[in-house]
């Protein structure tokens, strides 16, 4: 049977079309590496070495570890009270011990801690100093970092349960974190920030009653010293927000990361953050001011007229916002963009614009992903221990001791 030419044109270009939207809308195939990963066996707290964001921006600040011994490029002196130290030139100096490339201030006292820019840390200070400036890394155990993070991370006051399954989330993307950085040539693991996990010692020195390490801080750490979450024998990056609104979201939709493991592609938590203030939310803005934001951001059309979600997760987070100019034509724009644009407290949201105003409506603060923290609050309120909370919040997961 012959075919004719026009149908096999027609075919061709069917064929030919079917291609290219597929190569339109593909995205790069799934790299679980960014997620999940072998931890190595430990015998006891390894070290982390964590990058003080703010000492980091300053050229001078002034460190009391008490009685320490300070090297500076490898020649120590013993030392005692507060020292100053100034970054200039690609060299860090303390004062007429001279300077040099490298250093380091390791309390001597019982217990071993130190003073800088009004709070307290434990471990020990390291200073590096580089072309663009310097870098302020407290070095650190493990068990006390995680003690020096949970009651930043949470509120100290929360029950012990919640606080412990905070330990062993921010232990493992501790040890995750580290390991996936070691070798990069950097001369620490992670920052004290939100763009890791916020780390912040022990407290304001000069107020102790303000201390984040509690009574249930300690508890919390020591209750699971070692412990961290594996899935299929090996380590993985335990995200955490402040509260998801009642469903939790995958990697992609909260972090643009191509990767899935069942741990993190959402649950449904229902109302066990319903005490969160963000539970639910309401941004009122002036129209410019939206306008201004987006411009500022690189987000058009100028002078939108609809925001609207596009593309939807089963979490109810958005992944992709259409923004509609005057003309009625739109753009696609990823919806953590237009959040962060706008300074929204999540991508689980609507607009309406009323007038002069735009009004955005949501629930949830944070990316999203992997465990809430204010609905592991909720269950802990309700008798939940934290093997249960962690289990529901990153199901399929498994809870191992290191050392």
């Amino acid at each position: 049977m012959k075919v004719r030419p026009v149908i096999l044109l027609a075919l061709t270009a069917l064929m030919l079309g079917v291609l290219v939207a597929a190569c339109a809308n593909s995205r790069p195939a799934p790299d679980d590496s960014q997620i999940l990963a072998p931890i190595p066996a430990y015998g006891a707290a390894p070290l982390v070495r964590v990058k003080l964001a703010a000492p980091s921006a300053k050229k001078e600040v002034t460190v009391d570890a008490g009685k320490a011994e300070l090297r500076i490029d490898g020649t120590e002196h013993s030392v005692s009270g507060p020292l100053t130290l100034t970054h200039s030139d690609e060299s860090a100096t303390c004062g007429e011990l001279g300077g040099g490339k490298f250093i380091e201030i390791t309390p001597r006292e019982n217990p071993a801690h130190f003073s800088l820019d009004g709070r307290t840390y434990r471990g020990t200070l390291r200073l590096y100093a580089t072309s663009d400036g310097w870098e302020v890394v407290n070095v650190i155990d493990l068990e006390q970092y995680v003690a020096g993070v949970i009651g930043w991370e949470m509120i100290a006051s929360w029950p012990v349960e919640a606080l412990k399954a905070q330990a062993v989330a921010s232990r493992t993307y501790a040890l995750f974190t580290m390991n996936e950085n070691r070798g990069n040539g950097k001369n620490w693991d992670l920052d004290d920030t939100t763009r890791f996990q916020v780390y912040g010692g022990v407290g304001p020195t000069a107020s102790p009653k303000l201390w984040r390490e509690t009574a249930n801080v300690l508890a919390a750490r020591s209750q699971t010293t070692g412990m961290v979450l594996t899935y299929q024998g090996k380590g993985f990056k335990t995200f955490f927000h402040s509260t998801s609104g009642g469903h939790t979201a995958d990697p992609y939709t909260a972090l643009g990361i191509e990767a899935s493991i069942e741990p993190l592609r959402g649950v449904d938590l229902g109302e066990f953050d319903r005490e969160s203030p963000k539970h639910t939310w309401e941004v009122v803005m002036p129209a410019s001011e939206v306008n201004a934001r987006l411009i500022e951001k690189r987000l058009r059309p100028d002078s939108p007229i609809r925001i609207a979600a596009d593309q939807v997760s089963s979490s109810g987070h958005a992944q992709t916002v259409r923004v509609y100019a005057p003309t009625g034509h739109y753009v696609v724009a990823k919806a953590a963009d237009v959040r962060f644009a706008l300074g929204l407290p999540s991508t689980s949201f609507t607009a309406e614009r009323n007038g002069d105003e735009w009004v955005f409506r949501g629930k949830g603060y944070g990316h999203g992903c992997g465990m809430c923290q204010w609905s592991a609050r909720g269950m802990a309120k309700q008798g939940w221990d934290s093997a249960r909370i962690l289990k529901t919040m990153y199901p399929g997961s498994e809870l191992k001791t290191l050392y």
